[in-house]
């Protein structure tokens, strides 16, 4: 997932309202399942959730948006110093949540919490929490990381050897082949390196790369809308196949359709009275992402143990996490994007680079 915004230069640009409308609402439907049901189901101290099933499209989203953010950057000058300047946005940022989560939630956890341990900070550090069965995520969203950095050093690596006409058979075989890999559990009864193989590279997440990019074939006017129209009924297939939440699968398919208005068509001026809290929001977006879940939980616990309503924890965990975005975006996000983007990469330490993260 990219789920922040694509690069921005150092001097004001006009922006699209459109993008950061659906960046707000993928990551306040993020917000929103971790709040009302995520929260609750891990924590029944918070009381009970709202519904009966989550509702997982907000990270899915973002990860559609990162794909086609992906093709609109990659394609603008040297491809080993647009992956540099990726890893600038994304890392620094992720690096200095996981510290800060960590030591929120073991000063500040209640006993009865499973608490992260140092060798879960390493192992959140180093991205390599998904591969090992015997450590955690210090927060569940760190999942969607090293799936942004494979994907930005994938593109890296591809892009300039060119996929012509083959692209899109390409974006088919996204889609299909998990979906047959895994079909009647075959992952599940696989050797568990098998499973965790499966796992850590996000092989279940690859038909959200695809559709991504085929939006933006769509928008460059590569593809048809049919063809347009069948990949986005194959993803929502393959998301139901790969999860059976078939309320989230389709509630990602009104999504990707949002997303594709976004890229194709005319901005969405008619929201432009909200344009100065929707384009706060999509700024923060990132550090909102990263910082909403565990730490949410954790405001939500004091509020309740101060005699909150839940409605009131909710109201509180928000606005929480929607100050610590903004610190952790302006004070850590752009100025080390500010100082390490403009920093010279190539040659043979570019090159290394592209492949230590692919």
């Amino acid at each position: 997932m990219v789920v922040t915004t694509p690069d921005r230069p150092l001097g004001r640009t006009e922006r699209r309202l459109s993008w950061d409308v659906v960046r707000v609402l993928a990551v306040l439907a993020v917000i929103f399942t971790h709040t009302t049901y995520m929260g609750p189901f891990l924590h029944p101290e918070l009381g009970a959730p709202f519904g009966p099933y989550p509702f997982q499209v907000g990270a899915s989203i973002l990860l559609v948006i990162s794909a086609y953010f992906v093709c609109v950057t990659v394609r603008k000058g040297s491809t080993y110093r647009w992956l540099w300047r990726r890893v600038c946005r994304v890392l620094p940022p992720y690096l200095i949540a996981v510290v800060f989560t960590y030591l929120v939630v073991v000063w500040f956890g209640p006993s009865n919490w499973v608490l992260p341990t140092p060798r879960d900070l390493w192992s959140n550090l180093t991205l390599a929490a998904s591969f090992d069965p015997g450590v955690q995520l210090i927060d569940g969203s760190y999942w969607t990381l090293p799936l942004q950095l494979m994907a930005f050093g994938a593109a890296a690596l591809l892009w300039p050897r060119g996929l012509g006409q083959r692209i899109t058979t390409l974006l088919w075989i996204m889609i299909i082949a998990p979906v047959v890999l895994q079909w009647n559990d075959r992952i599940g009864h696989s050797p568990f390196w098998v499973q965790q193989a499966w796992n850590g590279l996000g092989l279940h997440r690859l038909q959200l790369f695809a559709i991504g990019i085929a939006i933006w074939l769509w928008a460059q006017r590569r593809i048809g809308v049919a063809h347009l129209a069948a990949l986005l009924a194959a993803t929502v297939f393959a998301q139901h196949a790969h999860t059976s939440d078939l309320p989230s699968s389709l509630g990602i398919g009104v999504l990707l359709v949002l997303v594709a208005l976004a890229a194709r068509g005319p901005d969405w001026t008619v929201l432009a009275r909200f344009r100065r809290p929707i384009q706060f929001l999509a700024r923060i977006s990132f550090g909102l992402y990263l910082l909403n879940q565990v730490v949410g939980y954790l405001i939500a616990y004091r509020l309740m143990e101060l005699g909150a309503g839940r409605l009131t924890q909710i109201a509180g965990a928000m606005i929480g996490v929607i100050a610590l975005a903004w610190l952790l975006t302006k004070y850590v996000e752009e100025p080390t994007y500010r100082a390490l983007a403009g920093l010279r990469v190539r040659g043979l330490g570019a090159r290394a680079f592209a492949w230590l993260t692919t």
